[in-house]
This record gives C-alpha cells, sequence and structure tokens, in this order.
C-alpha cells in the first residue's frame, strides 16, 4: 500500500518563506503537505521535478474573477500561471450583497467588465455558498466591497447615509464577515464609492477590525495627488484599528512620475508607527478599467496625453477591440476625445480600456519593496482584457528575477505566497511546510515567460509545468486536468 497520495521528487524547493532554495521532495496525503525533504517510501502518483523549482501555489491577491469562477469554474487564465488562490471583491466592486437595485447596476456597469452573470443570491454567505457549489479549480478568498454596500443601501446617490443607512451598511458588512469575508475593499474613483468621506469609511472599516479583517483600497487618486490618497487610506486604518492593503499602487500619468519615491517613504513611515500597511502591484506600465470611468477622471486630455487601447465591448463593435482609440479616431475621422464620446454612447458605458499611463521606473520601484506582492487586477472581461489576466505571475519571475535580477527567485516567490497568505487571513497557504495545505506549482525558472501580449491577450505563460490544489493535480505536464479542487476560503 502506498505511503502517501503523491510525491513531487527532485526539486528545487523555494518554500515561500524567503529562505534559500534547496533540494528535495514533498509528499502529499489528502489536502496537506506530511513531508519536505528527503522522502522516502511510495506513492499513489510521483511526479518528477528535476531541473524545476517547486513553491507554493501562487496568490493572487488583487483580482476580480468573483462571477467568472461560478461562470467558468476551470479558471483556466489563473490555473494556468500558477495561481491556485483568487482575492476577489477587490476595488469596492463584486457580486454580493445583492439586492434588485445592485443586480440592475450590475448588468448595466460592472457585468461587461467584471464578467456576465446572473446573480441569484441577496447574501454574502449565499454567494460564498454558491462558489463552494461551482467548485472552482483554485481556492478562493473574498472582500465585501464598499462599493456594493453602497449601492445596496443608497443606490447611485450622491450624498452622506443617514445614520440608519450606515447602520444598514454596518449590518451587510457584518453579515460577510460572520460569513467568512476577509475585510472589506474600497474604490475611491469610481461611482458610487468616490461618494464617500473619509468618516463613512472609517465606521466601515472598524466593522471588518472588529472580526480581524483588511481594509483594502484603489484609493481616490493614483495621480499627481497620490500622496493625498495614500495618506487618507493610511488614516482610516489607524483611525479604524484596520490593518490596510493599498491596492496595484502606482503613479500614474506623466506628470506624477517618480512620486513612488516619496509614496513608498510615506508607507513606511506609517509602518513604522505600528499601522499595518501594505501594498500589491502589477508588473505593466499600462492600467485598465472601464472606458466610462477612466474619461469621468480625466476627459479629453488623459486620452490625449496616453495611448489607449479598447479592451472589451458589450454590443456590436467588436472591430473595436485590441485597436489604438487614436487609430478608431483617425478611422472616424473625430478627435479623440469625440471617438471615445461615441464608443461610450455605442456601447452604452460598457466598455473596458488599456491605458500606458506608468512610468517602468516607477513599477520596478514597488515590485522591489518587500512590503509589495503581487496582483493581477486582471478583468476576465470579453474581447481582448489586458495581459495581464493571463500573464501576471510568470512576467515577475521572466522579467525581474531571470532578465533584470532585481529580485532574488525565493524573495519573489515570497511576494506571491508567505506574504499575500499571511496578509490576507489564508491560514496553512502560502509555505511548503508539513501541515500545508497542498497548493503547490512546479516552474522551470529558465524557461517561465509572459507569452500574452495586447493585441494577443489569452496565451498561456511558459514553463508552467504542474499545479496543485489541495492536493489534486490540476495542471499537469502543462496541460490543465479535469481536477476542480478549489475551495471557498472563510476567514481564518
Amino acid at each position: 500500500m502506498p505511503d502517501y497520495d503523491l510525491i513531487i521528487r527532485n526539486g528545487s524547493i523555494i518554500d515561500g518563506t524567503g529562505a534559500p532554495a534547496r533540494p528535495g521532495d514533498i509528499a502529499i496525503t489528502g489536502d496537506r503537505i506530511e513531508a519536505v525533504g528527503a522522502v522516502s517510501g511510495t506513492a499513489k502518483h510521483e511526479i518528477d521535478a528535476r531541473a524545476l523549482a517547486v513553491a507554493p501555489g501562487f496568490i493572487d491577491v488583487h483580482a476580480h474573477d468573483d462571477a467568472a469562477v461560478i461562470r467558468d469554474p476551470r479558471v483556466d487564465f489563473k490555473i494556468m500561471q500558477g495561481v491556485t488562490t483568487d482575492v476577489v471583491g477587490n476595488c469596492g466592486a463584486g457580486v454580493a450583497p445583492a439586492n434588485d437595485t445592485f443586480r440592475a447596476e450590475y448588468e448595466k456597469s460592472l457585468g461587461p467588465i467584471l464578467g456576465e452573470s446572473s446573480i441569484p443570491w441577496n447574501t454574502t454567505a449565499e454567494y460564498f455558498a454558491a462558489v463552494d457549489e461551482a467548485r472552482p479549480a483554485c481556492n478562493i478568498a473574498a472582500y465585501v466591497p464598499h462599493g456594493v454596500l453602497r449601492f445596496n443601501v443608497l443606490g447611485m446617490e450622491k450624498r452622506e447615509p443617514a445614520h440608519a443607512e450606515m447602520q444598514h451598511m454596518q449590518a451587510l458588512l457584518e453579515e460577510g464577515m460572520q460569513a467568512g469575508a476577509i475585510g472589506m475593499s474600497s474604490g475611491l474613483v469610481y461611482v458610487p464609492g468616490t461618494f464617500a468621506k473619509t468618516p463613512e469609511l472609517v465606521e466601515l472599516a472598524k466593522v471588518a477590525a472588529k472580526y480581524g479583517g483588511i481594509y483594502t483600497s484603489h484609493i481616490r487618486n493614483e495621480s499627481v495627488v497620490l500622496l493625498g490618497a495614500v495618506a487618507e487610506a493610511i488614516e482610516i486604518g489607524e483611525q479604524s484599528g484596520c490593518a490596510v492593503q493599498l491596492s496595484h499602487h502606482k503613479s500614474a500619468g506623466a506628470p506624477a512620475y517618480g512620486l513612488t519615491k516619496q509614496s513608498l517613504p510615506l508607507i513606511a513611515e506609517a509602518r513604522a508607527r505600528g499601522v499595518d500597511v501594505t501594498i500589491d502591484v502589477y508588473p505593466y506600465v499600462a492600467s485598465s478599467s472601464g472606458l466610462a470611468a477612466m474619461f469621468r477622471l480625466g476627459g479629453d486630455a488623459a486620452f490625449e496625453a496616453a495611448p489607449a487601447i479598447i479592451g472589451s465591448v458589450k454590443y456590436n463593435h467588436e472591430k473595436y477591440e485590441g485597436r489604438y482609440i487614436s487609430d478608431i479616431a483617425a478611422d472616424l475621422d473625430l478627435s479623440i476625445g469625440d471617438a471615445v464620446r461615441k464608443i461610450l454612447h455605442d456601447e452604452d458605458n460598457s466598455p473596458s480600456v488599456i491605458m500606458f499611463i506608468m512610468d517602468e521606473a516607477d513599477v520596478r520601484r514597488v515590485v522591489m519593496d518587500a512590503h509589495a506582492m503581487i496582483g493581477s487586477d486582471g478583468l476576465p472581461s470579453g474581447g481582448k482584457p489586458h495581459p495581464r489576466l493571463y500573464g501576471t505571475m510568470a512576467r515577475v519571475l521572466e522579467k525581474y528575477v531571470r532578465e533584470e535580477g532585481v529580485l532574488p527567485l525565493e524573495e519573489a516567490v515570497r511576494k506571491m505566497t508567505s506574504l499575500p497568505a499571511r496578509k490576507h487571513l489564508l491560514r496553512d497557504r502560502g509555505v511548503l511546510q508539513p501541515g500545508a495545505f497542498a497548493d503547490i506549482v512546479v516552474f522551470d525558472p529558465q524557461t517561465i515567460a509572459d507569452i500574452a501580449t495586447y493585441t494577443e491577450p489569452r496565451q498561456y505563460p511558459a514553463g508552467i509545468q504542474h499545479v496543485v490544489v489541495n492536493g489534486a493535480v490540476t495542471v499537469e505536464s502543462g496541460r490543465q486536468t479535469d481536477a476542480r479542487a478549489g475551495r471557498m476560503l472563510r476567514r481564518a
């Protein structure tokens, strides 16, 4: 009788802690790691990892796959880049809780960007149960999104909540935290999140803090007033007692280039005085969001200053997808601003857009920060999404480890594994040690590469050989299996 269910042999073990790689084997029984090192005995199944790195499964701390994991539970775009845990509900956007007001708004404005989906549930707990029933290929952890709370209680009204309305939002958040959410997210550049003032966010964050949760924020501004927006997020953490995560940290737009030289020390100063504040980052100089939101923020000038590509559309203008707005404008004999307005009108404000608004020096600086973890911020929409949906993790290992040498391999893996696991309350994940859940990726450090492009984004990375989720082999020899062993992870 075999001693174990699975043994991964002869690999270079990168345990997720930042410790140097070491040769060895990993033995798994059920969904847990039993032994790490020189493993004797037999297993029902063995994987030869000779000349390959063996690491904890990657954790995407900034995902928008809330609906996608139910619509397409294979989530191949994550599994095939070694992601074994997806953190959803970011930027104040998501799919729960849901009343009729929110359901109508989701179909109109969020569905085309986050993924078309029916929303039969009402509560966060019911959404979590729906994820369990879908049996996704990767694990899911989730925030309660502040924007969704506002949709449910105030709709799109631009005002402060009355006392009873504030209590209603707090009750909805409390229900989500009791169901196992990891905290609350905000998106303060998007409606209706942008209508919220700091005190509202503090009072809600106090609810998350009561359960040991975290407050993560797409902050109010990532451009020339970046520092003030960072300071607000830190203030919310200080006043509420909540740990803070700053989403996709960046300085956006040419006038703001270099501001990360000031924002990172500002964040470090907050940590020094006891605020648990960390950041995440995606390794690209292009962002992606809703076209309507970006046009509202920057107007004509933003699109004249930065190249932009239409990602996805909802209706009948697929010919726009994957094309620069400047080229579309030329074809239509319109100014860039008028072309954007036409696309928004024709597509009922639904398109997504990719905008080249960051400087590589800022991206590299944030990636290298010791308290930065990696999140894709990928949008699982139709059309031609940002390549980060498919290639984020591989790009870090290819570009910043192998090509530029600014990150040791072990440190890059730590940013994708134990660091996010600790911050996001994912117990017994993000490390390779006896007793930990068997979430594992086996990859070739010499060939791993981001293959996805802006014109052809739906391409899996090179170099990912095997992926194990809760002990089940989900990718074997570079091909996804039928295993769907992911779980809805409730807050530990």
